[in-house]
């Protein structure tokens, strides 16, 4: 082998070194830092609610959406809660008229899966009556929950979403 074609190799298992190493110290420090960055956007992490794995608990989501043109948004300020068996479940909602005009919207409700719907029951909720804001308003508005005695082990979450809608 001639000296050329050794200092050739020589660099090219040193780069492929260095691209190793690089792959290393980039999933190490990954974890810490895809937690501070769900943080920074609000997305789910692990939650110690959810640790155990009992069939007691339920993983809820909360999914909002506007129908289109509609000058409102909607912010969930819950978006994921542990829902135990028995229990009361609390959510809170941030709506605002992004308009100039008045607005009277509706919340219409939705379960996935379906027989979810039938595990919680609303005891309070702001999709009960139509809501009416001034132009520029921003309210929160909570929803309660009455989570069933017991619960199915092959259901272990459920979404509840809301669409604003025109009333």
């Amino acid at each position: 082998m001639n000296a050329v074609a050794h200092g050739a190799n020589r660099r090219t298992a040193i780069r492929l070194g260095l691209v190793a190493l690089a792959m290393f110290s980039f999933g190490y420090v990954l974890a810490p830092f895809y937690d501070v960055l769900c943080r920074a956007i609000g997305l789910d992490r692990a939650r110690p609610e959810f640790a155990t794995a009992i069939p007691t608990a339920l993983r809820l989501e909360f999914d909002t959406n506007v129908a289109d043109g509609l000058p409102v948004t909607i912010d969930t300020l819950d978006r994921v809660v542990a829902a135990k068996a028995g229990s009361l479940v609390k959510a809170r909602f941030r709506i605002a008229n992004t308009g100039d005009q008045p607005l009277t919207i509706r919340a219409i409700p939705s379960f996935a899966p379906v027989r979810a719907a039938g595990l919680l029951q609303k005891l309070e909720c702001f999709c009960f009556d139509a809501l009416k804001l001034a132009p520029h308003e921003t309210r929160d508005v909570t929803v309660v929950l009455l989570v069933a005695e017991t619960l199915p082990e092959e259901l272990g979450a459920a979404t509840l979403s809301y669409t604003l809608q025109p009333a």
